[in-house]
């Protein structure tokens, strides 16, 4: 049996990835001694907490397909991370004690794997999915998803399931999730937009032989094809973190920002070195790399093969982005397009393919003139320096002073003027992407996430003026 799985955080896995979407809320003042919690949580629908007995080809999926209704990890908490796993509980075999993972692993023939687990609040709002590769949810410092206890939505969760046994006996497991919270103080609080190629709920369509890039389009797109994304008032924001999910033989999914003609994030596959489903062939273009990315065999990803070459690595992870500049950028109205690559060798369609994206952004981003766009996004100058808002709000400056630290942007030493210490500062990030130099460098318009000759071509305009009253 194909190994297919399903992410949609971010991250990816994170998201992949992990989204928290519905009402802006208030920020809440710390009402206790801050405090990180991490803890294991499992689930199953039999009386003892198992999923199971999952006989040899059977496929076991919770009633319903929505899964359990369980209580939520915390409440009035941020999460800040969520590993999850698939491990094995009271199984008949005795070698494969309690909490043990459970995965194709070339360590034994066992073969009991995790199509995908999720959990969506009782609103359907998607709070994580995970395939096989269990990519960890790992929120940025200072971020985290706020669970509110005032909101309806949060009053349970469900918790749902897919899972495979391609071994020859039947196993008993448990899904876990081990989580990490914190209370008592307000980090930054994160939503989530997701993407997705395909419109069938299970988010599956159909790739053919060889080579294809599938996307997302205008209208019409085909059978099973959705339309490109348009971005709405409540997702605007900057991308924290961002990526992807396809399966085995799939390059690559990457999102492209139409209305701007930039590319957001591409997020890759991840193959052990000489792996059968690792694809090759991709355009070699913006947002359509050559191939998935080689690394290092993960034995737990490694299905024994019945017979003939030893070389059935699946898929293992995917690579996440940290946008920066306008690429990071979603402004109410951009039109988003989804572009996914697989190469398929394995001489027949594939109907399970998947191409999904999962963005996290900052859930109240700064509004300065109050007028329902976000800062990141304005190309007024609301204090007449001549730096736009929204190249001020990429850089950290104030959107609202002339003089001062951190006002100007064409001032970095904060002495009041703009002179050739600054541009000497500037210099010493030249050619150097944001974060890796600090996005107080990125001061040409519009921001590219690069420090370089339009940066110093911006600030040599100012050159030998001081700060304006």
């Amino acid at each position: 049996m194909r190994r297919i799985a399903v992410l949609a955080a971010m991250i990816g896995a994170v998201l992949v990835l992990f989204a928290m979407s519905g009402r802006n809320v208030l920020e809440r003042p710390p009402t206790a001694e801050a405090a990180e919690t991490t803890t294991d949580f499992f689930y199953g629908n039999n009386l003892d907490g198992t999923i199971g007995p999952v006989g040899p080809g059977q496929a076991n999926v919770p009633p319903g397909q929505l899964g359990l209704t369980v209580q939520p990890f915390c409440t009035d908490c941020y999460i800040t991370r969520i590993q999850p796993d698939l491990v094995y509980w009271n199984d008949p075999n005795p070698l494969l004690t309690n909490g043990m993972s459970a995965n194709y692993d070339n360590s034994n023939s066992e073969g009991i794997w995790l199509h995908h687990d999720g959990l969506l609040d009782v609103c359907l709002r998607t709070l994580f999915l995970s395939g096989n590769e269990r990519t960890v949810y790992q929120a940025p410092s200072g971020y985290g998803s706020y669970i509110d206890p005032n909101d309806g939505c949060n009053a349970n969760w469900y918790v749902t399931w897919h899972v495979h046994n391609n071994g020859n006996v039947n196993h008993v497991v448990k899904l876990k999730f081990t989580v990490t919270y914190r209370t008592g103080e307000t980090p930054t609080r994160l939503k989530g937009v997701g993407l997705n190629v395909a419109t069938a709920t299970n988010a599956e369509y159909t790739i053919p032989v060889g080579y294809s890039d599938t996307q997302t389009c205008p209208s019409n797109c085909g059978t099973g094809i959705n339309t490109d994304h348009t971005v709405t008032a409540a997702e605007q924001g900057k991308i924290i973190q961002m990526g992807g999910h396809v399966h085995d033989f799939g390059i690559s999914v990457a999102a492209e920002n139409v209305t701007r003609g930039q590319w957001l994030c591409t997020s890759l596959g991840g193959y052990g070195t000489g792996s059968y489903y690792w694809p090759t062939g991709g355009a070699g273009t913006p947002g359509h790399p050559v191939s998935a990315n080689q690394q290092t065999m993960n034995n737990a990803y490694h299905q024994p093969p019945p017979s003939g070459s030893d070389n059935r690595y699946h898929i293992q992870n995917m690579s996440l982005c940290n946008p920066s500049g306008m690429s990071s950028v979603l402004c109410t109205g951009d039109v988003l397009r989804l572009h996914t690559q697989y190469n398929n060798g394995s001489g027949a369609a594939i109907g399970d393919a998947m191409g999904i994206m999962q963005a996290a952004l900052a859930a109240t981003p700064p509004d300065t003139d109050g007028d329902g766009t976000w800062d990141g996004c304005e190309t007024t100058d609301l204090d007449n320096d001549g730096y736009k808002d929204r190249v001020e709000a990429l850089a950290g400056t104030n959107l609202l002073s002339k003089c001062g630290v951190n006002a100007w942007p064409a001032d970095i030493n904060n002495d009041g003027f703009s002179d050739g210490t600054d541009i000497t500062m500037l210099a010493g990030w030249f050619g150097k992407a944001v974060p890796t130099v600090p996005a107080r460098g990125d001061i040409a318009d519009p921001p590219d996430g690069f420090v370089d000759g339009t940066d110093i071509t911006s600030i040599a305009g100012h050159f030998g003026k001081p700060c304006g009253p």
